[in-house]
């Protein structure tokens, strides 16, 4: 069963880890450092990819299963599955900038999840 909403998503939220991570790397080799060594200029960027890492198979997984359950309707897959990415990007660069932006990304992850959660439970009892 094609699953386009999520490939979508999927494919953006690997490319926004990826680039994170890719980061990373660059900067272990302008540095010099290696995998235990953390100089302070590497902390934010090694947490805004674990974070976006951490978080995103759940945002995935949710979105996934609401899609192939027929959960919830195109546009709201397309709303969870875009919120989802929002959040994740405004965290990354919130945490890469020092800005509040990164409590906004969080916010937005926490509501899309608790949104996704929810629709997910309501749909299995009302099935």
């Amino acid at each position: 069963m094609p699953v386009p909403i999520t490939l979508l998503y999927g494919g953006l939220t690997a490319l926004l880890v990826t680039l994170l991570g890719a980061n990373v790397s660059r900067l272990r080799l302008v540095l010099k450092a290696g995998p235990r060594d953390v100089p302070p200029e590497m902390v934010r960027p090694i947490r805004a990819h674990g974070n976006s890492a951490e978080w995103a198979a759940l945002g995935l997984l949710l979105l996934l299963v609401l899609e192939l359950s027929h959960a919830a309707g195109s546009t709201v897959i397309h709303l969870f599955g875009g919120l989802f990415l929002l959040g994740r990007a405004l965290h990354a660069y919130g945490i890469y900038a020092r800005s509040p932006m990164h409590m906004v990304g969080a916010t937005i992850n926490y509501l899309v999840l608790l949104a996704m959660s929810a629709r997910a439970i309501w749909f299995h009892f009302v099935q």
